[in-house]
């Protein structure tokens, strides 16, 4: 009896760690997302005058020669995958902004990913975690953020999270729950289900719906009379938006 009541609290200690971790990371998360589009990221250039554009390498199978001037002030340099060398992380501003990974290979940069947005933070450690910020621009109504962790064998695991303009992110719970429902995702707090043209593209929205769920487990990060405001998460892709209870 006293080995499965141990066995017990041993496994309840577990979970709430896991929660309680969980819950840190999620914040984190919310936090960078809220992050002003004129945030600068402070880059670490030192050394960049010694890299030669000749020996950067892209997914397009050439040097970046053929794209765009390479700028030694947006290179930041970091060892991502913890092999001993400093790989870079550019970002690129020429006609957008763009985020690109190149691993350090020998004399050369590889192209390990490349994405629109733009790097806000780096947190390095048995494995390096990199945020890159995408900010709604021209008919975009939408706003996220990438998490890239990058392994030793130079894999990535990606994910993101993202909201609509109209989703203001203040006062979040302390800790977040978990709860199964069903109903529609919407931008805004209000039932809104008039049929309207998007002025850009030319496409039917129906007011401020998102999609429908149904039984789903959502995360709760904040809660407004009968509205919550919750994360819906589909495989690695997470949105975030208002529920009515």
């Amino acid at each position: 009896m006293k080995i499965k009541n141990i066995l017990v609290i041993v496994c309840m200690h577990t979970v709430l760690i896991g929660c309680a971790q969980n819950n840190s990371a999620l914040k984190i998360n919310l936090q960078l997302l809220q992050k002003s589009p004129e945030f600068q990221f402070p880059i670490d250039s030192t050394g960049s005058s010694k890299v030669s554009i000749s020996q950067f390498y892209t997914e397009r199978g050439s040097s970046y020669d053929d794209f765009f001037t390479l700028k030694s002030k947006n290179i930041h340099f970091v060892d991502f995958n913890n092999d001993g060398n400093k790989d870079i992380i550019y970002q690129d501003t020429q006609h957008y902004q763009e985020t690109i990974l190149f691993v350090k290979k020998g004399d050369k940069f590889i192209e390990i990913w490349s994405g629109s947005g733009k790097l806000i933070e780096v947190n390095s450690g048995k494995e390096t975690t990199i945020y890159v910020a995408q900010h709604s621009v021209g008919c975009s109504s939408v706003s996220g953020l990438i998490k890239l962790i990058v392994h030793k064998d130079n894999t990535i695991t990606q994910s993101f999270l993202y909201c609509h303009n109209k989703i203001i992110i203040k006062k979040i719970n302390r800790t977040f729950k978990q709860i199964k429902i069903s109903g529609i995702l919407r931008t805004q707090p209000i039932l809104d289900n008039k049929d309207k043209i998007e002025p850009c593209n030319g496409n039917l929205l129906i007011g401020n719906q998102i999609r429908t769920i149904e039984n789903k487990v959502v995360i709760i990060i904040k809660k407004q009379k009968e509205w919550l405001l919750v994360i819906d998460k589909i495989k690695d892709n997470s949105i975030i938006a208002w529920i009515k209870k």
